[in-house]
């Protein structure tokens, strides 16, 4: 089993790597920690750190710095005359980018690893919901829509958490692309939970249930409010017929 020292090893030199100091008085240095950090534990074989040590507000601290580090925007250096020194910069927080979504993912499978109850996992889930509002409200938020997806994919019960928060809000994100965009992400929420088999099956169902007010007052919010681009549009009126589909299929429509 993993050690749970490995996430205090993986705490400092995280630390150390995202210090634009560590780059600054070496370049070299900066490369060997991404290299321990990336080979020896994110993607090596170490294994995932266990044990009732780690502590949740533990995990929940290191996945909102990720999160914020891989919706961070690239600032320009306007010190920085040199085209080398802009090129290394960017690259640089290209490489922070990449390691905060791994790192995402690494932390979220030791909060699977802990097997902590529903309640405990909201905490895991307000962060989430908190990165999510950020992508709606805040072009600064660079984070993409295909990350999101990826996480609710590996972590469905993130997706169900935040179901209803995104229905609230994705009718009134401040721009079209990014509306259209969570579109994907409730759809595929909606369609895992509709289509949960087994034991949890009827804890999904509820959960569509007791979301479908917010279900259809996001479809009417998204309608009166048509983007502009007849692209968005269809992506728009698609997203409500399919809907409408999948409450069918499951005889969910006497509740629209």
């Amino acid at each position: 089993t993993g050690k749970p020292q490995v996430l205090t090893v993986y705490s400092h030199l995280a630390r150390a790597f995202v210090n634009p100091h560590t780059a600054e008085v070496s370049e070299q240095l900066s490369q060997r920690i991404w290299g321990i950090l990336q080979k020896k534990i994110l993607k090596g074989k170490v294994a995932c750190p266990k044990g009732d040590e780690i502590q949740l507000s533990t995990l929940e601290s290191l996945l909102e710095r990720n999160l914020k580090l891989a919706s961070k925007p690239f600032k320009k250096q306007k010190s920085a005359t040199d085209p080398s020194k802009q090129k290394s910069a960017l690259k640089r927080h290209k490489m922070v980018s990449s390691f905060a979504k791994t790192s995402t993912l690494w932390i979220l499978r030791i909060v699977d690893a802990r097997n902590f109850t529903e309640s405990e996992r909201q905490s895991i889930v307000q962060v989430f919901q908190k990165t999510v509002a950020d992508y709606l409200d805040s072009k600064k938020s660079q984070i993409k829509a295909g990350f999101l997806k990826e996480i609710i994919q590996r972590r469905p019960w993130i997706g169900h958490g935040v179901f209803g928060f995104l229905l609230e809000r994705c009718g009134s994100a401040k721009s079209d692309f990014r509306r259209v965009e969570t579109l994907d992400l409730v759809m595929y929420i909606l369609k895992s939970l509709a289509n949960s088999g087994g034991e949890g099956q009827n804890a999904s169902k509820k959960i569509v249930k007791n979301n479908l007010d917010k279900l259809s007052h996001a479809m009417k919010e998204l309608v009166t409010n048509m983007p502009s681009k007849p692209a968005r549009r269809t992506a728009v009126l698609k997203f409500c017929v399919e809907v409408f589909k999948i409450m069918a299929k499951h005889n969910l429509t006497k509740y629209l």
